[in-house]
């Protein structure tokens, strides 16, 4: 058995068609939000904002010049400007062998070291155990339930609402109410 050497590289306007079979996948569909009816076009617009966004870093998993997988950290703003939102989807033919684990390892090194992020937040379908799994040997906790959160496959389903917290807070007490004046990196 060869070994196939993966490549993550920061996302190109030339991965469109391949993100665009990546997220017609039946796996990555029923794992995601994502209609079948979506176009390539429409890929192909996303991806060009998406590389004009400085909130927005993708990163890709690329095996043989093949796009097999892609992760995102889209930053917020004003007073959520320490918070990354994150989305992932691994193509179906290659779910399993490591690509998800290697695309979680390079948005958290973005996000801990290059762009000072304390939170990363994502959803997760309540049914999706690979994700789950993959989420909590990152440290995500699941934070909320969102049901009733989408419909697919002619039912309701419910989502995870996960975060990954990277602070600590100091001189906390009873008369803070909750509230964290100041921060420090764990």
């Amino acid at each position: 058995m060869s070994q196939k050497r993966i490549t993550i590289r920061p996302l190109r306007l030339e991965d469109a068609s391949d993100i665009y079979e990546i997220t017609h996948m039946p796996n990555v569909l029923w794992g995601t939000s994502l209609l079948p009816s979506t176009t390539a076009n429409f890929w192909f617009h996303t991806i060009e904002q998406w590389v004009q966004d400085e909130r927005m870093h993708v990163f890709v998993a690329n095996i043989s010049d093949k796009v097999v997988g892609m992760v995102s950290v889209r930053v917020g703003t004003g007073r959520e400007s320490h918070v990354g939102d994150i989305a992932m989807a691994v193509h179906d033919k290659y779910q399993g062998q490591g690509i998800g684990k290697m695309l979680m390892l390079t948005v958290i090194d973005l996000a801990d070291n290059w762009l000072n992020l304390v939170r990363l937040e994502l959803d997760v379908y309540t049914d999706n155990e690979r994700a789950l799994r993959l989420y909590k040997n990152f440290d995500f906790e699941i934070e909320g339930r969102k049901r009733l959160d989408a419909f697919r496959a002619g039912s309701y389903i419910d989502s995870y609402m996960m975060a990954r917290c990277v602070c600590v807070p100091v001189a906390m007490d009873q008369t803070n109410n909750g509230h964290y004046p100041i921060m420090l990196k764990a």
